[in-house]
């Protein structure tokens, strides 16, 4: 049985190693930012993190005992032409997978049991290594509805790079 689904999506990333630089650096309450202007310490937050938001529609199923989710990536995100698939157990819901099959491909883990997973993009130009440092799994999808909150660090060579969170609303829709 699959079950189509309209997807809002909201990704912030924050780029850690620019947050420590900042950090490292403030002042009396204050930071240097990289155009040399001067802010409060509680705007560093947003001068590290982009936000993206954006709908998508896809489909949800059941296959082998699991949920799948699967959409088309929105062009304007850098994944022109990509299907993503998220996979999870209706058991586990502290676990789940994301695929991305296109031109940039990978295959990731999020686990709250096992948080460190090795993952690989595979790019036109080379394939780009990383690990997922999984922060925490949300998952109240259920039959087509739901939400999903991923939060979890990008490490590259030993190095969280990147703190990404990841909500996606799941709706049935008939369409």
């Amino acid at each position: 049985m699959s079950v189509k689904v309209k997807l809002r999506i909201k990704a912030t990333i924050t780029d850690l190693v620019l947050a420590g630089k900042y950090s490292a650096s403030a002042m009396n309450g204050f930071f240097t930012a990289e155009n040399g202007n001067v802010y409060a310490i509680d705007k560093l937050n947003d001068m590290c993190s982009d936000v993206i938001e954006y709908t998508a529609w896809g489909e949800y199923s059941e296959e082998q005992g699991n949920c799948v989710i699967r959409y088309t990536e929105n062009p304007d995100i850098g994944y022109a032409g990509c299907i993503t698939t998220l996979i999870f157990s209706p058991e586990n819901r502290g676990a789940l997978i994301m695929t991305r099959d296109g031109e940039i491909s990978t295959a990731a883990r999020f686990d709250m049991k096992e948080k460190r997973q090795h993952c690989r993009y595979e790019t036109p130009i080379i394939p780009v290594e990383f690990a997922i440092n999984t922060r925490s799994v949300h998952n109240a999808v259920d039959s087509g509805s739901g939400a999903i909150l991923l939060d979890y660090n990008i490490e590259v060579r030993g190095v969280n790079t990147e703190r990404n969170r990841l909500f996606i609303e799941v709706q049935g829709y008939d369409g």
